[in-house]
């Protein structure tokens, strides 16, 4: 289950407050199914062994928004060299065999709990989303 520790806990608080739960209206998963030795970041070749497959997963269950958590997954995604600081504040879509999905990347909560003082950028970064949502009657 993808999420479940500390960063976890953090991430289902943040959604929370815009009305988001695993339980009723947001499915969550990895770009990399398997939790890379230490705990690092994956590295190219895990991100090319599951790239295809989690895309894949996005065209079955074609949701009506991307949320995509962190540098590794918005530029794996976005096929973007740019980071987290720019995709953030860029519309971005999720384009991939006739779909065109609508992304919003935003900082991965392993690093909200090293960087606190970003949680403020967060929070507005939060608030863009449920206003995305409730502006395109998403839920």
């Amino acid at each position: 289950k993808p999420f479940v520790g500390q960063a976890g806990q953090l991430l289902d608080k943040m959604f929370e407050c815009i009305n988001l739960s695993r339980k009723k209206n947001l499915y969550i998963t990895n770009l990399v199914f398997w939790r890379p030795p230490g705990n690092r970041k994956p590295n190219k070749q895990e991100i090319s062994t599951c790239l295809s497959l989690t895309k894949k997963h996005i065209r079955i269950i074609n949701p009506k928004l991307l949320i995509l958590l962190g540098n590794v997954a918005s530029q794996s995604i976005l096929s973007s060299n740019e980071g987290i600081n720019i995709l953030r504040k860029k519309e971005n879509y999720f384009m991939d065999s006739g779909l065109k999905i609508p992304v919003k990347a935003i900082f991965h909560p392993a690093y909200l709990l090293r960087n606190p003082i970003e949680k403020k950028t967060m929070w507005n970064d939060l608030l863009n989303i449920d206003k995305f949502i409730t502006t395109n009657n998403i839920i």
